[in-house]
């Protein structure tokens, strides 16, 4: 038997339990003249609503109400009249009798629960409550639907201009809606736009484009108020990645504001890294990525990566072909446009290199002593890069000018933000 079945079982138990405990198993619920659903709808009714609503909100078929309405009009406790605005609309609203039959309904409700709640202790009363509260937040959770769908539909129109309006209202400096992408970059092969639907009515969003080959942004995360806290902001979340990863695309990156601290809260106890600024949006003040598929090897363009300044690296692995293995570190340094570093370790005694920086790509010459005390020198051009986690990568594709041979390798930063002490200038350093 498979866990699920196992846990289906466990809920109809309880479910068997819970309803006979309180008395559903009865056409006179709580000792009133008539069963669970019209006691139901006399709460719902109150103290007036459109047939349409009391449809929607129990989730009955119109037949099913209709005749539920008809049997609470015959006791006289209901009656139904049309709208003042619009005449095609009825309206459900309780008589006198109704009323009195409804407040009598909650003393009676009140008193089985408080009779339930009684022979626990305080402790147990909370323990029982808590429990309830995170029992309906996840019901609800299981109710909610994702779809995709055409960003210029009403369901993503609704959904866009709510986002909208709440950060104008949350951002110190507003939000310009025309930040919003656009219906072209969040469809087709390009990207997705999904919604999430509570009983038919949209309560969150969020969309992806690609930003570069194999890099998904992910775009417009946006939860309805009343629908925090129930685990829909990480649901959300994921039903993205996986859309973005179905399509071939293995890192995912997003920029939120500052303010927004629950939503950097999502993104990093899901997994994701701080990375370094990209783009021009004002709104994106912190970035982050994730890999969701195989790894991240790419630098997107014309994104400026950060300086190397006072960044230690080491090798990726054994070099074929030159003499520079995993033992080996490299600490750099780089101002205006200059770099410089000093590496040694594993085979290297000692070595330097110097060259100049270009955006991302590198252009150095390096020489190095290694431990027979044999020297050699060489030219490399490298390509810096970020990992999902932060940290910086040079792929780099090198030849020896002392002897012949020619290769590629790489290095990685050692640690996540981890800079040694930044130099005042750039020349070849001196031990």
């Amino acid at each position: 038997m498979s866990a699920l079945i196992e846990q289906a079982e466990l809920v109809r138990d309880f479910n068997r339990y819970y309803s006979r405990r309180i008395g559903l198993l009865t056409d006179r619920y709580l000792g009133q003249a008539r069963p669970l659903s019209e006691a139901r709808l006399l709460f719902e009714i109150g103290t007036g609503a459109s047939v349409r609503d009391l449809r929607a909100r129990l989730d009955w078929d119109s037949g099913y109400l209709s005749r539920s309405l008809r049997s609470l009009g015959a006791q006289g406790l209901v009656r139904l009249r049309p709208s003042e605005t619009d005449g095609r609309v009825r309206i459900a609203e309780l008589t006198e009798a109704g009323s009195a039959e409804l407040a009598e309904l909650d003393r009676r409700s009140n008193a089985a629960a408080s009779a339930l709640l009684a022979p626990l202790s305080a402790a147990q009363r909370d323990r029982l409550i808590a429990a309830q509260q995170q029992t309906r937040r996840l019901l609800r959770l299981a109710t909610v639907t994702v779809e995709v769908v055409e960003p210029g539909s009403a369901a993503a129109r609704h959904c866009l201009a709510e986002y909208a309006a709440e950060l104008k209202v949350r951002f110190p400096e507003g939000y310009d809606s025309s930040a919003l992408g656009s219906d072209a970059e969040l469809s087709g092969d390009v990207g997705a736009f999904v919604v999430a639907y509570e009983q038919g009515r949209p309560v969150g969003c969020g969309g992806f484009r690609t930003y570069a080959p194999g890099v998904a942004e992910l775009c417009h995360l946006w939860v309805h108020a009343d629908a925090r806290g129930l685990g829909l902001g990480r649901r959300l979340l994921g039903d993205l990645e996986q859309r973005a990863a179905a399509r071939g695309l293995h890192t995912v990156r997003l920029g939120t504001h500052r303010v927004l601290t629950e939503a950097a809260t999502l993104y990093r106890s899901a997994g994701y890294r701080e990375i370094p600024r990209y783009g021009d949006s004002p709104y994106n003040q912190l970035c982050f990525a994730r890999v969701v598929s195989g790894e991240d090897r790419s630098a997107v363009p014309g994104d400026l990566l950060p300086s190397l300044d006072g960044r230690r690296f080491r090798a990726v692995g054994e070099v074929d072909g030159g003499e520079v293995d995993s033992a080996t570190r490299f600490d750099y340094r780089e101002r205006d446009g200059e770099i410089s570093a000093t590496y040694a370790g594993g085979a290297i005694r000692t070595g330097y290199l110097v060259g100049t920086r270009d955006g991302n790509s590198l252009d150095f010459r390096y020489v190095q002593l290694n431990r027979a005390g044999e020297t050699s020198s060489g030219h490399c051009l490298s390509t810096v890069s970020i990992l999902a986690d932060g940290r910086l990568r040079l792929d780099e594709t090198w030849s020896w000018e002392s002897r012949e041979g020619s290769g590629t390798s790489a290095v990685e930063e050692t640690e996540p933000g981890d800079r040694r002490p930044a130099p005042t200038g750039c020349d070849t350093p001196s031990e």
